[in-house]
Order: structure tokens, then sequence, then C-alpha cells
């Protein structure tokens, strides 16, 4: 359900839990953080109790680049929630980060002239919708901005 401020429609927004709230309050912070296993390195996404690769319950959060390419993605020319009307049409893509774990997101920052595809280079793009939520978004990496 979406949540009204004044006259702004904001998109239904992330339940935040104890198992997400690091994630959550690092995008608050300005930056990216993922969780890494203690005992193999390796970084992963959505935060779990236990590691996919070794399964170690030993973790923590670390900071990443904010850089990837896109793996994925799809244009939304068609209206599918009244909050994202002034967005269409947009992009939502699967974003592959240089440390391996693959996010959900929306391409922001994009104009008629620019060619989305897969494998194009992305950066972070930090967006604040409320006091609690700065969603992780991305642009293309070869913008200015």
């Amino acid at each position: 359900m979406a949540t009204e401020l004044g006259e702004v429609l904001l998109p239904p927004l992330p339940q935040i839990t104890e198992e997400t709230r690091p994630f959550w309050d690092s995008c608050k912070e300005g930056a990216l953080k993922l969780q890494r296993c203690s005992d193999c390195s390796e970084f992963r996404f959505p935060p779990s109790v236990a590691c996919p690769a070794c399964a170690s319950m030993n973790c923590s959060w670390e900071p990443v680049s904010g850089k990837g390419t896109i793996f994925s993605f799809v244009t939304f020319q068609r209206l599918y929630h009244k909050a994202f009307a002034s967005l269409l049409p947009y992009v939502v893509a699967v974003v592959e980060l240089e440390e391996g774990p693959r996010l959900l997101t929306r391409l922001v920052g994009l104009n008629e002239a620019d060619v989305v595809k897969c494998g194009a280079p992305v950066r972070l793009h930090l967006e604040p919708l409320s006091d609690d939520v700065v969603l992780p978004l991305f642009e293309l990496a070869g913008k200015q901005g």
C-alpha cells in the first residue's frame, strides 16, 4: 500500500527487520554495506543468518564499491502503481556488483538518448524516500552527475 506525504504518493516502503536493518542504515549513512562471511570472505545479498557458500554463521557488514554491471533489465511502459506514474517509462534492473551479489533496483537519470543494455557499467545512486528509507538505486556509470 502506498503512503501519502502531503501530495506526494510514495511507493510501498520496504519492511525493515533486525536482519536487514544494517543494510538500510548503511544507505541512510551514504554507503552500501553487505554481509560478508568471516570464514570464506564471500559477500552475500539478501541478508541471511548463514553463508550460502560455506554455511558459516560468522559474518560482518562491510562496505562495497557501489559499482557493477547490468545483469538483466526490463523497461516498464505501463503503469502498475500510481506512485510510479511520473517515472514512466522506467527501467528495473538486476545489477551485479563488482563484489558478486546481485540487487534488484531501478535505474535513474536516464534520458531518451541513453542505451540500456546488459553488461553496461552502473554506479550507486542513493535516493531518500523517507526519514527511515534511502533506496539504493543505480545510474549508468558513463553519465555525469
